[in-house]
Order: structure tokens, then C-alpha cells, then sequence
């Protein structure tokens, strides 16, 4: 079975709705539920917040955070899924940014293939950090299956 159906047969199975705030997946991780039959039962909507301007007027991440730990880390990929509750009535918040190529805010410490998950689920953040190696594409598209498998490993632990 894929995996998008898998994670739409399951959230349906719980009864669970899901909204996206994506930055360096741009969508991507919507896109690809689309297709699968269910998904207007479990998929709320998604914002692609790909520059700092939409993170900030849109999403409401405060600039300073930008400033301090840049659009790719998991402080602002925390405040992205906390503040998409504001915007969309879901049960579950997730929020993805990263770095797929160069030209970000890669160190040596979060090279190129760094990519930060957070999922509100019952008022509580869960964050995830993952390297990914390949194309741009290579990495959106492993993102986009890792953050499916996290969000349903959320919502299945005890």
C-alpha cells in the first residue's frame, strides 16, 4: 500500500483531521494526499509559507526568532504548527522546514538534507530533526514520507 493512502486510511480509521504549514516541501506533502481517494475526509487544508515575510504576517513567527535561529530550525518550525492552530480548526498541526540545496542557512552543523518536523497533537509540540541525502526533489519527497510516518507515530503512542 503507499504510503499516502496508508496515512489517509489511517487518520480516517481515528478519526483524526490534519492541516500543513510547509516551507521547503511547498506543498508537496498536501499534493500528494490529493489524489488518494478520503483525503477531503482527513485533510483540512495547507499553507505553503516558503519565505520569511509569509512565515511571519501570515503564520506569525516573530521576526526576532527568524533573526536568532533562522527559517530553518526547529524553533521555527515549533511556532509554524502551533500558529497554524489559530488559522485552521484541525486535530492535528504539522509544520516541515529544511534545507534541500544550497543557499539557506546551511552550517556545518545542519548541512544541506537537514529537515525540521514539528506536530501539535492534543496541545503538545512533537519535534523531529532528520538528514536526508539526494536531488532537491530526493529530499522534498523523503521529507514528505517521514513526516506522514511521524505524525501517525504521534498519534498512535500511548
Amino acid at each position: 500500500m503507499n504510503k499516502s493512502r496508508e496515512f489517509i486510511n489511517t487518520l480516517k480509521e481515528k478519526e483524526l483531521t490534519v492541516a500543513f504549514a510547509e516551507s521547503m516541501t511547498c506543498g508537496l506533502a498536501a499534493h500528494k494526499l490529493s489524489t488518494v481517494k478520503g483525503v477531503s475526509d482527513v485533510l483540512a487544508g495547507s499553507v505553503v509559507c516558503y519565505t520569511p515575510d509569509v512565515k511571519m504576517k501570515l503564520l506569525r513567527v516573530k521576526k526576532d526568532m527568524i533573526c536568532k535561529c533562522t527559517c530553518e530550525s526547529q524553533e521555527v518550525t515549533d511556532a509554524l504548527a502551533t500558529n497554524l492552530s489559530k488559522l485552521i480548526k484541525a486535530d492535528i498541526y504539522a509544520a516541515v522546514t529544511g534545507l534541500a540545496s544550497e543557499g539557506g542557512s546551511e552550517t556545518k552543523e545542519k548541512p544541506v538534507g537537514t529537515v525540521f518536523f514539528s506536530v501539535l497533537y492534543k496541545n503538545k509540540i512533537h519535534p523531529l530533526r532528520k538528514l536526508f541525502r539526494g536531488t532537491p526533489s530526493e529530499i522534498k519527497e523523503k521529507a514528505c514520507l517521514e513526516l506522514y510516518k511521524f505524525i501517525l507515530s504521534v498519534v498512535s503512542a500511548k
